[in-house]
C-alpha cells in the first residue's frame, strides 16, 4: 500500500511535496484534454492558494517507492457551508488498479469525520456510442459508468445528482464573430447599457455584483444537488478580485438597466497572467430572472470575448461549465462557438462516509 501523507501549504513553491502535487494536477489535466494548455506553474498555484480566504483546503499525496502516484484534497467552504466538504482523488493511470485510490479515500474518510455532507465532481470524457453510461435523476446528460473516478465515488455511497457540460471556445474558430453577435443582441436590449473592463470592480459596482454572485448559487439549474445559499457583500467581491488578480487577469462585462441604474447581467473571464496562451476560465455568467428575454446573456458574453481577444491576441481558448439542463445558456454558448469537450459528474453522499 502507498504511504499517505498530508502536507501543509509550503512557504516556497520549491517544496518537493508541493511540486509533486502540482505535477499530478497537470497530469490529471493532460489526461482530460490531451494538451498542456491547462497547466499552472507551482508558483502561481501557491500564490493563489495562499490568497484564499473563503475556503479551507487539506492536501494529501500517495507515495510508492518514493514516487508521488496520486493525490487527494478536501475543500470546505467555511463561509457558507462549513459542515460539508468537496473531495477529490486522483491516481496516475499507470498506477491504477492497485488500491492507491482506495487508500487515499480511506484517509479522507478518517479526516472528515463529523461533517454532514460530501460532494465530488469527477471530470470525465463524454460518453461515446455503445459505452455504458450513467445518467442523473433528471435524465439530462451522462458520464461513462466505468470511469475510475465515478466508480470510486459510487463505492463510497456517492450518487449522481447532475451533469455539467464542459465546453471549449477556440478564438481561431468561433461560431460567429462576437462583434456581430453583440450588435444583434444590442438591437433588442436598448433599455440596458453595457460596461466592460479589465481588473477589479469599482466600488460603485460591488454591491450589485454581490447580488449577482449570490444569485449564481440559487438561480442556476441544480438538478438534485443540495442548494446552499451564499452570502455576498461588497467586501467579499473585493476579496475575490484581489485573489484572482494575484496571478490572473480578470475581465468583466455587465449590463446596467437604464431605468433603475442596477447591474442586472454579468459575465466574467479569468486569464492566467503568466501564460498568455493558457486556457482562460469562464467564471460566472448570469442574468437576473426579471431581466431575461432581452438577449443580455449573449450581449455580455460577446462583449467579454471581444475584450479578451483584443487584450490577449495570443489567447487560444476558453473553458466553461454549464448544467446540461441549462438549455438557454447552452444555446448562447453554442451560437458563439463553444463546443462540448468533457462531462462533469456532480455527486453527493450523506454522512457517515464509508465504503459500501
Amino acid at each position: 500500500m502507498p504511504d499517505i501523507i498530508e502536507f501543509p501549504l509550503p512557504a516556497s513553491s520549491d517544496d518537493p511535496h508541493w511540486r509533486a502535487y502540482c505535477r499530478l494536477g497537470d497530469e490529471y489535466n493532460h489526461e482530460l484534454i490531451g494538451t498542456t494548455e491547462w497547466d499552472e506553474t507551482p508558483t502561481d498555484a501557491l500564490i493563489q492558494a495562499a490568497a484564499e480566504t473563503d475556503h479551507t483546503q487539506r492536501r494529501y499525496l500517495a507515495y510508492v517507492d518514493g514516487e508521488a502516484v496520486g493525490y487527494a484534497r478536501v475543500l470546505i467552504n467555511h463561509v457558507d457551508d462549513p459542515d460539508a466538504a468537496a473531495l477529490n482523488v486522483y491516481v496516475l493511470p499507470r498506477h491504477r488498479g492497485r488500491g492507491h485510490g482506495r487508500a487515499l479515500a480511506e484517509r479522507l474518510v478518517l479526516d472528515t469525520a463529523g461533517l454532514t455532507r460530501f460532494e465530488t465532481w469527477p471530470l470525465t470524457p463524454r460518453p461515446v456510442a455503445g459505452q455504458r453510461a450513467l445518467t442523473p435523476p433528471n435524465g439530462v446528460g451522462a458520464v461513462p459508468a466505468e470511469h475510475p473516478g465515478v466508480r470510486l465515488a459510487q463505492s463510497y455511497g456517492f450518487a449522481l445528482v447532475q451533469i455539467e457540460r464542459v465546453s471549449r471556445y477556440d478564438f481561431a474558430d468561433p461560431g460567429i464573430d462576437p462583434a456581430v453577435a453583440l450588435a444583434e443582441a444590442e438591437r433588442v436590449s436598448s433599455d440596458y447599457v453595457l460596461h466592460a473592463w479589465e481588473g477589479a470592480a469599482d466600488a460603485s459596482l460591488q454591491d450589485d455584483l454581490a447580488v449577482l454572485k449570490a444569485r449564481m448559487a440559487t438561480d442556476v439549474p441544480s438538478g438534485e444537488r443540495t442548494v446552499v445559499e451564499q452570502v455576498w457583500d461588497a467586501a467579499r467581491v473585493r476579496r475575490m478580485d484581489e485573489q484572482i488578480l494575484t496571478t490572473g487577469r480578470l475581465f468583466r462585462a455587465v449590463a446596467r438597466h437604464r431605468a433603475t441604474g442596477r447591474i442586472v447581467a454579468l459575465s466574467e473571464l479569468v486569464a492566467p497572467r503568466s501564460r498568455p496562451d493558457g486556457l482562460i476560465d469562464q467564471w460566472d455568467t448570469i442574468v437576473l430572472p426579471e431581466h431575461r428575454g432581452h438577449r443580455l446573456g449573449m450581449r455580455v458574453k460577446a462583449a467579454n470575448l471581444i475584450a479578451v481577444r483584443d487584450a490577449l491576441p495570443g489567447a487560444r481558448a476558453i473553458i466553461t461549465w454549464n448544467a446540461e439542463e441549462n438549455r438557454h445558456m447552452l444555446d448562447v454558448n453554442e451560437a458563439l462557438g463553444f463546443r462540448p469537450v468533457l462531462a462533469e459528474a456532480s455527486m453527493e453522499a450523506p454522512a457517515p462516509l464509508r465504503r459500501r
